[in-house]
């Protein structure tokens, strides 16, 4: 995400623009919130980046969309092992019960947001 204030010239005409971050003591305009278009004549008009995004949405084809979606990728691996379980009553006072048990633990998690990765969190491994 774009931090600092930028400036996109639209088309071929320079005098139709699109500005981001313009004034950096503004929360509502902050952080990408809003875009500001001005237009040759001079008059400027201000639409919301969720508005923005959604009319882009709307207006793309099924494989543009799909890029568009943020999808995550979660790659688990196997844990295995054995628990033992020593009874007190019915079975046999101190007779060992084994069973094996095995779970599913997630190792890595992506967010992927069309051919790109984004946020990369690794999560801890459990060690015994």
């Amino acid at each position: 995400m774009l931090t600092e204030h930028e400036k996109f010239i639209l088309g071929e005409n320079e005098k139709f623009y699109a500005e981001i971050n313009w004034n950096p003591l503004d929360e509502d305009t902050n952080n990408c919130k809003v875009v500001k278009f001005t237009f040759p004549d001079g008059k400027q008009s201000y639409v919301k980046k969720k508005h923005l995004v959604e009319m882009l949405f709307a207006m793309g084809s099924p494989e543009e969309q799909v890029k568009m979606i943020p999808q995550k990728l979660i790659r688990t691996r196997w844990y295995e092992t054995v628990v033992g379980v020593k009874a007190k009553r019915n079975i046999g006072k101190g007779e060992m019960i084994n069973f094996p048990i095995k779970l599913s633990l997630p190792d890595r998690e992506e967010e992927i947001i069309g051919n790109r990765k984004v946020g990369i969190q690794k999560i801890p491994r459990i060690t015994t």
